[in-house]
């Protein structure tokens, strides 16, 4: 057998994968021709994929020095090595053999490819894209080399040049799964959703049990707001790659949106454990442990995030948000400042999750920067708006939320959907929240006309079912609050958009038309802090069930509170609760012996931080009375227990306040500077107990003393509420629908008025 007929037979056993034999036949060619450079070579690759490096270093340095002695090319020889430098970890040495490669053979394709490789590891990403370039005019049905270039181009900021080269990757003769999943990732990272998906049916139809296909479709599935879904895809794809360490961070991701922190805990520190140490990763493993109320761990997480990534503007905020949360409020003031400090500084990171603004010491001027920014980043471009005509028949009204359940807005708003003028409106639920079974869900379901669940159905299938439906004015009921799906707007299902009553404050959403407030909590004048048109209820914007139950008044024993005992309650989150004004309760504690503090138990470090700063100001800890988490019926028949509720700031009560207004518990207030501070005025006015609405927190101190000082008064109030309840305003449910309705009919007719002037 010649030489040659011996490298044939060998290179047809490699191609039909019978290594073995291949080796064989190498190994005969050594005995015959001592040192022969690609013998040495064949044999040496096969050692460096068993990870045999130390004798495939040797081997290729033989191969070398034979090859010199024989004046033969040896660009080959150089790219195996380079390889073996790189997998040794040696990049300095990889880069130095590559270049050897193509000083020995300029148009080596290969050479040509590691070095553009090597050159983008290095961060030097023109020379990679000359490199990438090179490879492809050597060879143009090389998909990688077009690949490669995609990603030089990337990283110089050229994406449109770089969707370009993957899409000719796509149509090469030599392609691979990766070219799909590296167009599919590029395609959402222009947010062509259209685009990615394309690719990802194409791609998996061509690559069933890629990974990294599976990977991108689970993102672009999260993308559209098929949760459910994305888990389902991202869930495969880490089975067949369980190495992979990026898919258990992309499916820990999914698994926080679909509500399944506990899962998603278990996915994210796996990622960890593989070696993965990124902001991303310990940002959301903090959103996890929040979510399981592990308040400490996920302030550690988020510590380790921000250390990771001091850019991450996420993390920051949660940390904040998780420190405020714990009621950890030592080093609050200097992490706020950090935050604040970005809005000036257009490089830096805009994902600045606009409800963690809200409970900051900010204007609405700053909170309207925070949701812009936030919008822009995160959210999809608004599509045009349907055409919106005078309507003949009844208005249709369609409501946008996950909370139509027993939820704290779910119940307040039952009364509202039941008390609508049928002949006039037409409602339409869109549902993307469970199905919880309570007595509440069946009831608000029996309110509405239509009812649909579009929990599984993609934001923009949402959409164009609400125009298929011929929504006339679209009620988002979630705004910036967690589980939100506000991408549904940008489709524009309704000519007319609003957003009510959940996010206290601007969303800075080109896709919301209008946000519906009163005169309280959005004085007149403030109305250029609003990306959004502002439009006004005559009476408080909080709209309140006069049909919802009514129980008696527990007993204190039951709840651990002294019969004769002056109690202050705040059953606010204790993210709302904030070292000034606790310390003007201190103050309330110390005027009054017989007075405690009955607040919302939550996390073991939140009651031990509060019980502390107590002791700090010089009042037991034990004056504290942590309430635990009951259901909703318990919870009111104990509510009725306090003597006052105390607001705050700068998140005031709002939910909470009108549990305790209805149970006929009256309120100290104090108007803050921003929507969210000032619900708790809006409030009392509606139940005409101006008196306890203050504009200081001095004032707040000052009246609070004077309350606990004669705690009598206390107990007029109590009448007050308890003898007017179905006569004041903010427990008119049928006078709010009215009113309510005539707002939308307002908004509806300007929107056909502006549009047909062109304004």
């Amino acid at each position: 057998m010649t030489l040659a007929s011996a490298f044939e037979q060998a290179f047809g056993y490699e191609a039909a994968g019978r290594e073995d034999e291949a080796l064989a036949v190498y190994r005969r060619i050594l005995a015959a021709v001592p040192n022969h450079p690609g013998a040495l070579l064949k044999i040496a690759e096969g050692e460096i994929r068993r990870g045999e490096w130390r004798n495939a270093r040797a081997r290729l340095v033989a191969a070398l020095d034979a090859g010199r002695r024989l004046q033969l090319p040896l660009a080959d020889v150089w790219v195996a090595l380079g390889r073996l430098d790189r997998l040794e970890g040696n990049e300095t040495a990889a880069g130095a053999a590559f270049d050897h490669a193509l000083a020995d053979s300029p148009a080596h394709l290969w050479a040509l490819l590691e070095s553009g490789a090597a050159a983008h590891r290095a961060g030097t990403f023109s020379v990679a894209e000359t490199c990438s370039r090179a490879a492809a005019a050597y060879d143009p049905e090389l998909g990688a080399a077009w690949l490669q270039l995609a990603l030089a181009l990337e990283q110089q900021g050229r994406l449109s040049d770089a969707r370009e080269a993957t899409a000719t990757a796509l149509t090469a003769r030599k392609t691979s799964a990766l070219a799909w999943e590296n167009a599919a990732r590029l395609a959402l990272r222009a947010r062509d959703l259209v685009g990615a998906s394309a690719l990802c049916n194409d791609g998996l139809n061509r690559y069933p049990e890629s990974p990294g296909l599976l990977h991108q479709h689970g993102i672009l599935l999260k993308t559209v707001g098929m949760r459910a879904a994305a888990c389902e895809v991202l869930e495969r794809a880490v089975v067949l790659a369980p190495a992979d360490a990026g898919l258990k961070l992309s499916l820990g991701g999914a698994l926080l949106d679909a509500h399944r922190p506990a899962e998603a805990k278990v996915q994210l520190e796996k990622a960890v454990e593989l070696g993965v140490q990124s902001g991303e990763v310990w940002d959301n493993l903090g959103i996890a442990l929040r979510t399981l109320g592990d308040d400490e761990a996920a302030v550690r997480a988020f510590e380790n995030a921000v250390a990771a990534s001091p850019g991450l503007i996420p993390a920051l905020a949660n940390l904040l948000q998780a420190r405020q949360q714990a009621c950890a409020w030592d080093g609050i003031e200097t992490l706020e400042q950090r935050l604040v400090a970005t809005l000036d500084d257009p490089a830096s990171d805009p994902r600045w999750p606009p409800f963690v603004a809200l409970g900051m010491n900010m204007t609405s001027a700053q909170q309207l920067v925070v949701a812009r920014r936030w919008a822009k980043t995160m959210l999809p471009t608004p599509v045009a708006s349907p055409v919106a005509h005078a309507r003949s028949g009844r208005l249709r009204i369609g409501y946008l939320s996950s909370d139509f359940r027993e939820h704290p807005t779910g119940r307040l708003m039952a009364g509202l959907f039941e008390a609508r003028n049928r002949n006039a409106f037409e409602l339409f639920a869109y549902s993307y929240g469970i199905d919880d079974g309570s007595a509440l869900r069946q009831r608000i379901r029996a309110a509405f006309d239509v009812w649909r669940d579009v929990d599984a159905i993609a934001d923009a299938d949402v959409a164009r079912q609400m125009r298929d439906d011929s929504i006339d004015v679209l009620i988002d009921r979630k705004g910036f609050t967690r589980g939100s799906r506000l991408a549904i707007l940008a489709y524009r299902g309704a000519p007319v958009q609003l957003h009510y009553m959940s996010f206290p404050g601007t969303l800075g959403f080109d896709a919301i038309d209008g946000i519906i407030a009163d005169d309280e909590v959005i004085p007149p004048g403030e109305e250029a802090f609003f990306h959004e048109h502002v439009w006004r209820m005559p009476r408080c914007y909080f709209v309140n069930d006069a049909w919802r139950a009514l129980p008696a008044t527990d007993a204190r024993s039951r709840h651990g509170l002294a019969e004769d005992a002056l109690v202050l309650a705040c059953f606010n989150q204790a993210y709302k609760l904030t070292r000034p004004v606790f310390a003007i309760w201190m103050d309330a504690l110390h005027a009054a012996p017989s007075a405690i503090l009955w607040l919302l138990a939550a996390s073991a470090v939140q009651q031990r931080n509060l019980r502390t700063e107590a002791m700090r100001s010089g009042i037991d800890g034990q004056r504290i009375v942590f309430a635990p988490a009951l259901p909703q019926p318990a919870h009111m028949a104990r509510v009725g227990c306090a003597d006052l509720t105390l607001d705050t700031l700068p998140v005031g009560q709002h939910t909470t306040a009108c549990d305790a207004l209805w149970m006929g518990v009256p309120m100290l207030t104090c108007r803050g500077a921003t929507f969210a501070g000032r619900v708790g005025a809006s409030l009392m006015r509606a139940v005409e107990l101006p008196d306890l609405i203050t504009d200081s927190l001095q004032a707040y101190r000052e009246r609070l003393l004077a309350l606990v000082a004669a705690p009598g008064m206390l107990n007029d109030y109590r009448q007050h509420l308890t003898l007017q309840r179905h006569r004041l305003s903010l427990f008119d449910t049928r006078g709010f629908a009215r009113d309510w309705e005539a707002l939308l009919v307002r908004a509806y007719e300007a929107t056909i008025a502006g549009r047909a002037s062109g304004n």
